[in-house]
């Protein structure tokens, strides 16, 4: 049962667009509702962005840069919590987290498609010079 999890887990850190299909695949059945199929998927799939992010980066340069990760999040907070409260002048925390979530997941999403195509690249430009 454990290997079954494991791998599982793994598929869904080197895909994590299956996790944001089969959530919100399974979200939508259970709710009739997309609106909150698509927040669960998005909620979910963040997390598993991140550390997605965080085992590409291992594989291509060997090294882990998890405390640059956790301090780009935590930038990202202080930034868009900053200019939440510039432009409401008041902040409501639930608000801010879940902005400040979804942002996480397009950014995310953006640095792990990028760090695909440059993973994919420099090792098919390794194959050709080295091979």
């Amino acid at each position: 049962m454990i290997v079954f999890i494991t791998s599982l887990a793994a598929i869904f850190i080197i895909l994590p667009v299956l996790l944001y299909a089969l959530v919100y695949y399974i979200m939508k059945q259970w709710t009739k509702n997309h609106r909150k199929a698509k927040g669960a998927a998005i909620n979910l799939t963040t997390f598993v962005l991140i550390l997605s992010v965080h085992y590409l980066i291992l594989t291509i340069w060997s090294k882990s840069l998890l405390w640059v990760i956790i301090l780009f999040i935590l930038f990202t907070a202080i930034v868009f919590t900053f200019i939440y409260w510039k432009v409401k002048e008041e902040v409501n925390y639930a608000k801010v987290f879940k902005g400040f979530w979804r942002l996480n997941f397009l950014l995310f999403s953006a640095i792990y498609i990028s760090l695909l195509i440059y993973g994919a690249a420099s090792r098919a430009v390794e194959a050709i010079i080295f091979g």
